[in-house]
């Protein structure tokens, strides 16, 4: 008898087994699915708010402010108190300033400087300047229990902004300045990915190993009545 003719005799311990493990398996790829979903949705509205015209700063209420918006600013710069975060590359650093303006002090990320503080420029005079409200990061271990000098710039290891925002009473969000915008050197990146097609991927790779569960329980099923025919006496 060839394997394609014998009887469906999976057994109902093979069965349960297959059962639980399809359900798990399913269970998986539907969660990675409603992530890919929830990742899109958040790609798409940052895209949107990235198209939207600015909120005044005068409208903001509290903290409750959503990622990526883009707000305007009118205000002054606080020269004298400015945070230089080393950057990723090794070279240069990020410099935040503190901007004072009508609705309070807003910590300021004007972008990329390779110059020491001596060569930072600084407007003087009241700035009307557009920034995205950043998503908020926590700071490693090193970084919360780095140090920090006395005097000012500060030069600092990373971004904390908690820290940041108490030493001069400022909002603890940063807010990244467009390019072109006065006071702006080499403006930080406003990409962002979500990774939605990760969880897709993830979401294929559960259903092929579903789909060869099943296979290997039809398989199994199939030896298992191919030999149970063969040893039933004629």
């Amino acid at each position: 008898m060839i394997l394609r003719d014998a009887p469906f005799r999976p057994g109902w311990a093979l069965t349960a087994q297959a059962a639980a493990a399809l359900a798990i398996v399913l269970a998986l790829a539907g969660w990675q699915f409603s992530r890919a979903l929830e990742k899109t949705a958040l790609r798409d509205a940052r895209v949107e708010r990235l198209r939207t015209e600015p909120t005044p700063a005068s409208a903001l209420s509290g903290n409750a402010l959503p990622d990526f918006t883009r707000v305007s600013f009118t205000g002054v710069y606080d020269a004298e108190r400015q945070f230089l975060v080393a950057h990723r590359s090794g070279r240069g650093f990020n410099v935040f300033t503190p901007l004072t303006a009508q609705a309070g002090v807003f910590l300021m990320n004007r972008g990329w400087h390779p110059a020491p503080e001596s060569a930072l420029p600084t407007p003087t005079t009241p700035v009307r300047v557009v920034a995205v409200a950043w998503p908020a990061q926590r700071p490693s271990r090193l970084v919360a229990e780095e140090p920090w000098p006395d005097d000012w710039p500060k030069r600092i290891r990373g971004l904390h902004l908690e820290r940041m925002a108490a030493a001069v009473a400022a909002r603890p969000r940063e807010f990244r300045l467009e390019r072109g915008g006065e006071g702006v050197f080499r403006a930080a990146s406003l990409a962002w990915d979500y990774t939605p097609g990760m969880h897709w991927g993830y979401v294929a790779q559960w259903l092929l190993i579903g789909a060869a569960l099943a296979a290997g329980y039809v398989f199994v099923g199939k030896r298992r009545g191919q030999r149970l025919a063969q040893d039933k006496p004629e």
